[in-house]
């Protein structure tokens, strides 16, 4: 019988994306969807209350034309299932991410007045992922905590329902 357990790394790239990643999460992603979808709904939705948190305090802490541009997207399927926050308005995406590369959309150099707005969100703001990423830094220790308790629980509902159930997974 199949033994439920997830093992949760975060990355610490400060580029343009970043994730937390749990191992050993399919298995009991698949059998929570054959035998207990509702745990598995409720494990979800506890992950996104711990998102939405950072995502909050992203929502608050940058200028007034950030304010409510971002959004948590999800997908269950794919190599990329999961959860993640990302900058959905054009404001918050532009204040997030601007000066990543140097460049303008076409590949070549920005313009004098778009180096100057980089220059004053870096000196004012720091660097690209701004906002996102100060959000993280302060709530990272209770969203993981918060993250892994919700698999965690998830998984020992699981296995106590396949135990009582002597079904073999």
């Amino acid at each position: 019988m199949t033994k439920f357990s997830s093992k949760i790394t975060t990355s610490e790239g400060r580029g343009l994306s970043s994730e937390i990643r749990v191992e050993g999460l399919d298995s009991t992603l698949a059998a929570l969807r054959a035998f207990q979808p509702d745990v598995l709904k409720a494990m979800n939705e506890r992950i996104r209350a711990a998102l939405t948190r950072v995502m909050r305090r992203a929502d608050s802490s940058g200028p007034e034309q950030v304010k409510g541009g971002y959004v948590i997207r999800s997908s269950s399927r794919g190599k990329r299932a999961g959860m993640r926050i990302v900058a959905q308005s054009r404001d918050a995406a532009i204040f997030e991410f601007a000066g990543t590369r140097g460049l303008s959309r076409m590949g070549g150099p920005i313009t004098p007045q778009g180096a100057a707005m980089v220059r004053w969100l870096d000196r004012d703001f720091g660097k690209p992922g701004r906002i996102l990423w100060a959000a993280w830094d302060r709530e990272e220790a209770a969203t993981l905590r918060e993250v892994k308790d919700a698999i965690h629980d998830a998984e020992r509902q699981l296995q106590r329902h396949l135990d009582a159930t002597g079904v073999g997974y």
